[in-house]
């Protein structure tokens, strides 16, 4: 049996702007849970990890197909896009196209960890911990949520 070769692509906001150490990709990807419960019967190993190229449209689909190169320099078999891709960048169907384009014979999947919130509320709490200077530990550990509600409160005062 090979092993299933894993990319992870997430987003450039969210790891250099927001701090994002993909710990629940990681975690869900060793635990064969979220998106990667797939790859449960096989021998799933991360092969690569890299942010997108940043939002489009300064060097796209340049830049992504080059970071993507690099990944398919060893010879993955799937790349998941990280969940903070799927519920925050409105770009992804066209790195998804292209990258499918370029690289028809690795699968795409849409997503990474499991998570307890919805795309409009993990959004909206990314909203508020970069208007409060926090970063995504805050999001995931969900110590935004006592800004948000704030905010909520001081909306509904208006």
């Amino acid at each position: 049996m090979t092993n299933e070769k894993i990319g992870i692509i997430t987003c450039a906001h969210a790891t250099r702007d927001m701090d994002c150490c993909a710990a629940p990709c990681l975690r869900d990807l060793n635990e064969h849970r979220g998106s990667f419960a797939e790859h449960h019967a096989q021998k799933a190993v991360l092969a690569g990890m890299l942010s997108c190229a940043g939002c489009p449209p300064r060097g796209y689909p340049e830049k992504i197909l080059r970071k993507v190169n690099a990944l398919a320099e060893f010879d993955i078999t799937t790349i998941h896009f990280s969940y903070c891709m799927v519920a925050l960048c409105p770009f992804l169907n066209q790195y998804i196209a292209c990258i499918a384009k370029e690289h028809p014979g690795i699968r795409l999947v849409k997503g990474t960890h499991a998570s307890d919130l919805s795309a409009e509320t993990f959004r909206e709490y990314v909203r508020t911990a970069c208007k409060h200077g926090l970063n995504m530990n805050d999001v995931i550990k969900r110590r935004v949520v006592d800004y948000h509600q704030q905010e909520d409160e001081a909306d509904e005062k208006i």
